[in-house]
């Protein structure tokens, strides 16, 4: 699945250094999970209209994943190519500049359709469907090890009470393993702020470096700088370790609009 997506932007892609043993056994398995995600497609497709989908992206890595295959597919397909993805992206007061920078190049990189709302999520999508009555599915990153998502199925309708829209999960259940291995067998870029010990992005008021992946001063104790992202690749229990519960304010907890970014 190869598709050149050099269209002049100058965003730098953050290459992965990954010591794998044996590439060929990285490349079958994540072509195997690739496979799966395009006879998904096929059945999405035969669904639904291409102006029925949107995107839910937040600028993390998972769905940094579902965009570049969606991105992907839309070009192998001549009746797809001249279509822009609609893609939902929640803004937050207190979002990373480098998220929010992150986005704006996707937007340019894959010519996606970037509708910015403030959140929260539920009265963005109302929204969106008022505006666009014709969307009937979202492609969504979550994985099972997300928070709320364990049950989750990979085409599941929204809950009672939101606007119904199928949610279609393509990375269900894949582990942070299987992401990391994507992104870099097909050279995709993906947020900074990963190569700076983030796992798991909120935002500014909920987020932290990874503490496990902590650089310590031998003499001091102190923490001087954090490892990349991907080398906590097989500790998906261990992903959201630099994530906190906001302090409350008045007895009330800041929301997070941005919570499962990842």
């Amino acid at each position: 699945m190869e598709v050149d997506i050099n269209n002049g932007s100058q965003f730098p892609i953050q290459k992965l250094d990954l010591k794998y043993s044996n590439y060929d056994e990285v490349s079958e398995s994540v072509h195997d999970k690739v496979n799966g995600m395009v006879e998904l497609l096929h059945e999405v497709f035969q669904l639904y209209k291409p102006n029925e989908i949107m995107l839910s992206f937040n600028g993390g890595k998972d769905c940094t994943v579902v965009l570049h295959v969606l991105h992907t597919f839309y070009q192998a397909n001549p009746c797809l190519q001249h279509i822009r993805i609609p893609t939902m992206y929640i803004t937050d007061p207190d979002a990373f500049e480098e998220v929010d920078e992150f986005v704006e190049e996707c937007e340019k990189l894959f010519n996606i359709d970037v509708i910015r709302k403030p959140g929260p999520i539920k009265k963005a999508l109302e929204e969106i469907c008022q505006e666009r009555p014709h969307i009937k599915a979202v492609f969504m990153g979550c994985r099972r090890t997300d928070p709320y998502c364990e049950n989750l199925k990979v085409m599941q309708l929204t809950d009672p009470g939101w606007p119904q829209l199928m949610r279609i999960n393509p990375i269900l259940d894949w582990r942070c393993r299987d992401v990391w291995q994507y992104l870099y067998l097909y050279k995709v870029p993906y947020c900074s702020l990963y190569q700076k010990g983030y796992t798991s992005i909120g935002n500014k008021k909920n987020t932290l470096p990874n503490p496990y992946l902590s650089v310590l001063d031998e003499t001091t104790g102190a923490i001087i700088s954090y490892r990349p992202g991907h080398e906590l690749i097989d500790n998906d229990d261990l992903e959201r370790a630099g994530r906190f519960k906001p302090q409350t304010t008045n007895g009330s907890a800041t929301t997070n609009l941005n919570s499962n970014t990842k």
